[in-house]
């Protein structure tokens, strides 16, 4: 087992920072973290976050046990450094394609469509590891800030297309409309990811059909068409939640 100087990540003091572990500084016992992690990153996408174990991970890049425990405190802090990796690898990826397929767009249902296209097919491309990482996260609250933070930026580098034509969003607030487009998009997508197709909210719906009418609900939200009627403020019924009481989440 090699270990190598190495210095520790650490967590101030309330800070929701991923799970400390150590960052070798030898070249090889880099690239035996980056082995690992990587290993660890493959299982997840191919067989699913439910079967990964620290001692398959490390069998399967010829280390032992004991060179994990060397890098890693637990289980969790490894799945934080593979959530921190996964996003590092794809967030540039699908900030770049919303840029380019954007580019040539003439109108905003054109660029609803490219973006929000750009965003499902890299998103639920990766099925298993954004599957793994929104379901864990509802209990882990790094992992819940990491996606939150993800779920900003994206939904920054979405505004900043899109408000090229805040002229057309039928919105008093373009920057709000296209928060809560994003917003419908994000739960729409988790919804599918987490649940699966036979989940009662979508009664035989294909996945096809699902994110080709949810880009068609967007570009008539953002467009302001059919929400002539709709433009008060939301007032609960008595009958419903109280800002106080919360209604559970679907």
């Amino acid at each position: 087992m090699e270990e190598g100087e190495s210095t520790e990540r650490t967590q101030t003091p309330g800070s929701l920072e991923p799970t400390p572990y150590k960052e070798p500084r030898q070249k090889r016992s880099r690239e035996s973290l980056k082995r690992i992690l990587e290993a660890a990153l493959q299982h997840i996408r191919n067989q699913g976050v439910e079967t990964l174990t620290i001692s398959g991970v490390v069998a399967s890049v010829g280390l032992s046990v004991g060179a994990f425990y060397a890098r890693f405190p637990d289980k969790t802090a490894l799945l934080h450094a593979v959530q921190e990796r996964f996003h590092a690898q794809l967030e540039p990826l699908i900030r770049a394609e919303m840029q380019e397929e954007a580019a040539d767009c003439t109108d905003l249902a054109e660029a609803v469509r490219a973006v929000f296209s750009v965003l499902i097919r890299r998103v639920t491309g990766e099925r298993e590891l954004s599957r793994a990482f929104m379901s864990l996260s509802v209990f882990d609250p790094v992992m819940r800030a990491k996606g939150e933070a993800v779920n900003r930026e994206r939904r920054d580098a979405l505004a900043e297309i899109l408000l090229r034509y805040r002229d057309e969003i039928g919105h008093p607030d373009p920057r709000l409309a296209i928060d809560v487009a994003y917003g419908i998009y994000a739960a729409v997508v988790r919804g599918r990811l987490v649940f699966g197709s036979d989940h009662e909210l979508y009664y035989g719906i294909s996945t096809t059909q699902l994110y080709d009418e949810l880009i068609k609900a967007l570009v008539l939200y953002l467009k302001g068409e059919g929400t002539a009627n709709a433009s008060g403020p939301f007032v609960p019924t008595e009958a419903g939640p109280s800002a106080a009481e919360p209604a559970p989440e679907a």
